[in-house]
């Protein structure tokens, strides 16, 4: 099976696939992805595909990929993807091919039982108040059975669970080798079938992690020489942007300051007294300093020349430097690895970088919600680290999305990411009939979003649209504050069951959705992606303004600002791209098969009277357009089906 796969062999009308597949058809733009990525395999090149919706992307990289005789690392978005390629795409193809492989799934630490946390949990749990002591209960019994750790087993227990995070495997308080629970540890077990596994899922987390971290405590995460097909590649930036910088939250400083307080107790002379009250003394300092710089809930810009904000953060360093010089000397005599005093001056030079440094392609944030926050130095850019580290490594690297173009070109998301200059792209659209499955309503006439007329306006035609498809819609919105008022104001206007994000866990509100005649799921940012709905539950999508990313968001300020001290078009060349994709997001909500039919109102009347909006729709999928309500509905009348009850 190892080598060079022919494309008829898998992908023809009497192939494996088409044996194996009920309704299967032969679609050129899979064959097309298939050449595309074994041609890069074969060369360690690095290559671009855009596929759109219907394309058959999974199947078309996986196929090439594992045949290679070359392990492969496939990297999503989102767990959805994830979830999709290891539960149905790998048993799926187990099945087809001549040869079998081996899968793993491979997550990142927090999603993984830690062992040691769990003892410890153990000893305090007379402390515990009864709903936590029964989830630990829970939780004991499911660790004497389980094969993997993945707490994604724990399917009774809500995500999220606070008594749940502090039995997670946490890289604060990892020992490595170190651990005395390191041979049973799932984290390290996952990471070692990794290693050896033929097809690796994981997510753009923990590539990048990996990327950054190489000289984690245990050692490699993904094996380095593998195949890397990076899906969902047009998130990839933001990921890396969180993960290439460092972050100070006040979590980890009451970590700290308990594993602190933890070693002061061997201490027994008047050092160990100083290093409790320095424990305690950098949780209050921390809490203090954050007061200092954001008074009230924000996330922005950390104003350094904050003299009070100054004068905290050196007194929060002297006990800092105290706990860093006496937990290393603790260390020693105890013969341990020094954890706590690493850490220690990790924080300090974080505090440091955010108050006084000076490397110029970082912005530093400040971060306030009620008692908690954090500080952040991350990347302005990455394109440099991730074409130095991911793209030359001498590997074949393709990234594939079903939106990696803007206006037809992959310009901004190979600048953003720093992908090498004459590396081979394929842009393939979508197979299906979009000028018969859909149409786009964009009004001209609607008052502009600042306008105080905006939301009347929206919320009667938002009504009207839901009326013609009898529900079955997503409104999707840029601002939580947008879609609450709106909710409020559907709740009271319509008959329709109306689900709003926030009322109740994502998939939970997906599946009600589903479940539910005529709904209308009323969201935000992670609806806009991620989210696969087949058939007539799904008939109208709703997006209340073009998805420009807030002007006071600190990172988009930044990188407008290195933009335009270059002498660049800021607007045109970022500002104006990122929207066209989280648009075009949106947009793939609808159309999911050859079957689906669809409304796509863009409630935004910039996409039509700006010069700009002809970018939007020169890269939306070629529906026709309308800007007449009563057409919308007449075409709503005779191609949407009136859906069953199940």
């Amino acid at each position: 099976m190892k080598g060079t796969p022919n494309p008829n062999e898998y992908f023809g009308p009497s192939g494996r696939i088409a044996q194996a597949m009920t309704n299967y058809e032969v679609r050129p733009e899979q064959v097309a992805m298939m050449d595309a990525v074994q041609a890069a395999i074969a060369t360690s090149d690095v290559c671009l595909i855009e596929a759109g919706t219907g394309v058959g992307k999974t199947l078309a990289y996986l196929v090439p990929s594992v045949i290679s005789g070359r392990q492969t690392v496939v990297a999503t978005g989102t767990k959805a993807l994830m979830d999709q390629i290891y539960g149905k795409d790998v048993p799926f193809l187990n099945n087809v091919l001549a040869e079998s492989f081996t899968a793993v799934l491979l997550k990142g630490r927090s999603n993984y039982l830690c062992l040691t946390r769990l003892k410890e949990a153990r000893v305090k749990i007379s402390s515990l108040n009864d709903e936590d002591r029964a989830i630990l209960t829970r939780v004991r019994k499911w660790a004497l059975r389980t094969d993997n750790g993945d707490i994604a087993e724990l399917a009774d227990l809500p995500e999220g669970t606070p008594m749940l995070r502090t039995l997670t495997s946490s890289v604060e308080d990892c020992g490595g080798r170190m651990c005395p629970d390191f041979a049973d540890c799932f984290v390290y077990k996952a990471r070692a079938r990794a290693l050896k596994a033929d097809l690796v899922i994981t997510n753009h987390h923990l590539l990048i992690a990996d990327m950054a971290l190489s000289e984690d405590p245990g050692g490699p995460i993904l094996p380095a020489e593998a195949n890397l097909i990076i899906d969902e590649a047009h998130g990839l930036e933001d990921v890396a942007t969180e993960l290439l910088g460092r972050t100070l939250t006040s979590h980890q400083v009451s970590e700290l300051g308990r594993e602190v307080a933890e070693l002061a107790k061997l201490e027994r002379t008047f050092h160990g007294f100083e290093l409790k009250n320095a424990a305690s003394g950098i949780v209050k300092g921390f809490a203090g300093f954050l007061a200092a710089l954001a008074p009230t809930d924000t996330r922005r810009k950390l104003e350094s020349n904050n003299p009070k904000a100054k004068e905290l953060w050196h007194e929060l360093d002297i006990d800092l430097e105290a706990i860093e010089l006496r937990t290393l000397e603790i260390a020693k005599e105890l013969d341990r690895a020094p954890d706590v005093s690493t850490k220690t001056a990790q924080a300090r030079a974080l505090l440091a970088e955010v108050m006084v440094g000076f490397d110029t392609n970082l912005i530093r944030l400040v971060e306030r919600k009620g008692r908690f926050g954090a500080v952040s130095a991350l990347p302005v850019t990455v394109s440099e680290i991730l074409e130095e580290k991911l793209f030359l490594t001498g590997r074949p690297v393709i990234l594939t999305s079903a939106t990696l173009t803007v206006d037809g070109s992959t310009e901004f998301l190979r600048s953003r990411l720093g992908v090498p200059e004459g590396a081979p792209e394929l842009v393939l659209a979508s197979p299906f009939n979009f000028q018969k499955q859909a149409i786009i309503y964009a009004p001209k006439e609607l008052p502009a979003p600042d306008s105080a007329l905006y939301f009347e306006h929206f919320i009667n035609e938002t009504m009207s649209l839901l009326t013609a498809t009898h529900g079955r819609a997503f409104v999707l919105f840029t601002s939580r504050a947008a879609m609450l008022r709106a909710t409020q104001a559907a709740r009271s206007e319509l008959t329709l069951p109306i689900l709003c994000q926030g009322e109740a866990p994502r998939h939970e509100l997906l599946r009600q959705f589903k479940a539910t005649k005529g709904a209308c799921l009323f969201g935000t940012a992670s609806f806009w992606e991620g989210v696969d709905v087949v058939g007539d539950a799904l008939s109208l999508v709703i997006i209340d303004r073009l998805p420009f990313d807030p002007p006071d968001d600190p990172i988009l300020q930044a990188r407008v600002e290195l933009l335009t001290e270059a002498g660049r078009n800021s607007f045109k060349e970022y500002n104006i791209p990122l929207a066209v994709i989280k648009l075009r997001q949106g947009f793939g909500r609808l159309i999911r098969s050859r079957t689906d039919r669809g409304i796509v109102a863009i409630l935004d009347s910039r996409i039509r009277t700006r010069s700009y909006g002809n970018i939007f729709l020169r890269s939306l999928p070629p529906a026709p357009v309308l800007d007449d309500l009563e057409e919308v509905k007449d075409w709503a009348k005779q191609n949407l089906k009136k859906r069953r009850r199940r």
